[in-house]
């Protein structure tokens, strides 16, 4: 299943910093592609280019749209943020995992934030296909920005990598039942000569519980082999 890096949508930011602020947040997630809808006059200047520090190349790149039907024609997927109640007919999550889901299964995923003193307008939400709120405080629900662009990226940069070592782990990291059950054969051997399996009436229970112990999570053969080498070091 392919990840695709979705677009940043910013619908009519009025600080030129903010912009610039933006560009280096996605600079610092490896996110590229740039979108402004309306903004102000002016908007790429001092403020905005010294903002942007390395994140310079996505201000030189940005996509500039003078109406929101024009600049998410091409998405097939669009996902606007929000902090205030919504009486739409439009789904609405606190979860992260259904933008990683979404991201990973849409070809062209757009992300949307709204303009510093309003937010998004339920205008603005008409083609969004899903309403994301950032979870806060209940006495101060209002994010900057930058601020909320930065908490989408970074999430989006966590679960990418998540996803890619769970993947490499998945191929041919794993040992095999066959693996385990050489080692619990070796390792119960050592502990019966120990006389650890005592009363004997209890021996089965113990060596479950043992089994649990060792396998409340998949292991790699890298651990094993770290067992394998701690064991026998142990019983020399």
């Amino acid at each position: 299943m392919k990840n695709y890096k979705p677009s940043i949508v910013l619908v009519r930011p009025q600080l030129p910093e903010n912009i610039g602020m933006v560009a280096r947040v996605m600079n610092n997630f490896s996110l590229k592609d740039l979108i402004i809808v309306n903004p102000s006059e002016n908007w790429l200047n001092d403020k905005s280019i010294n903002a942007a520090k390395k994140g310079n190349n996505i201000i030189k790149k940005v996509k500039v749209f003078k109406n929101l039907d024009e600049a998410l024609k091409k998405f097939t997927y669009v996902i606007s943020t929000s902090n205030r109640r919504r009486y739409l007919n439009k789904y609405s999550t606190h979860d992260f995992k259904k933008i990683n889901s979404v991201i990973s299964t849409s070809h062209k995923v757009a992300i949307m934030f709204g303009p510093e003193n309003s937010g998004l307008s339920n205008a603005d939400l008409r083609l969004s296909d899903l309403i994301f709120c950032i979870d806060t405080n209940n006495n101060s629900n209002s994010l900057n920005l930058s601020h909320a662009v930065s908490i989408m990226c970074h999430k989006i940069f966590e679960f990418k990598k998540l996803n890619t070592k769970e993947k490499k782990l998945k191929k041919n990291d794993f040992v095999n039942k066959g693996q385990l059950s050489k080692y619990f054969d070796y390792l119960f051997g050592m502990l019966s000569s120990k006389n650890f399996f005592v009363p004997k009436e209890k021996s089965q229970s113990m060596k479950n519980n043992i089994y649990d112990i060792y396998l409340k999570s998949p292991l790699t053969k890298k651990e094993l082999q770290t067992l394998w080498g701690i064991t026998k070091k142990l019983t020399k």
